[in-house]
């Protein structure tokens, strides 16, 4: 949670309070009226972006780049439980965390309406319910998460299929039977 709340109130002192770079006028007009940006359309992120729309302040473009920012900041979270998962110790996970959330790159993502931060949250919760739990218990809400980000950026998770294949080949007897 402190990850989370960082990462986030960096993000929303960071954001721009208007349109700004890349596709982000599309994703604002499209979250703002429900519509379909470019192929493939991310309809995931265009519902929760237009949820967004309705917090009581700033500009309609503010409040759709707090979306990003929101995931953003939930990455970063995720990226703290993988690592708890991986390696022992909290200073690690806070490392790895704070290593992907203040990045150039996912930081600029993270500011304006963009799928990735979305995207990156889903595959890191993806990676976490892959490294914890048994895995008949988990594998129905791996199939929900996945469901959910084909609907957010289909052909990056698609591309991701290999490694979730082997995170989980370990357990594949275990899961057939």
């Amino acid at each position: 949670a402190l990850v989370a709340a960082l990462l986030f109130a960096l993000y929303a002192a960071t954001s721009p309070r208007t349109v700004a770079a890349e596709d982000d006028g599309l994703f604002v007009l499209s979250s703002y009226y429900r519509g379909v940006e470019h192929p493939p359309g991310y309809p995931l992120f265009t519902l929760v972006g237009h949820l967004f729309t309705y917090l009581p302040f700033g500009s309609v473009a503010y409040r759709v780049h707090l979306a990003s920012a929101f995931f953003g900041a939930l990455s970063g979270a995720a990226a703290w439980l993988c690592a708890r998962a991986l390696v022992p110790g909290r200073l690690p996970a806070y490392l790895a965390a704070f290593a992907l959330g203040l990045t150039r790159v996912f930081w600029s993502q993270a500011i304006i309406a963009e799928v990735y931060t979305l995207n990156a949250f889903l595959f890191l919760v993806l990676a976490y319910l892959g490294l914890n739990g048994e895995p008949r218990r988990v594998l129905p809400w791996m199939a929900l998460v996945f469901g959910l980000s084909l609907s957010n950026h289909y052909p990056l998770m698609l591309l991701m299929v290999p490694a979730f294949a082997l995170l989980l080949w370990p357990a594949r007897r275990e899961m057939l039977d």
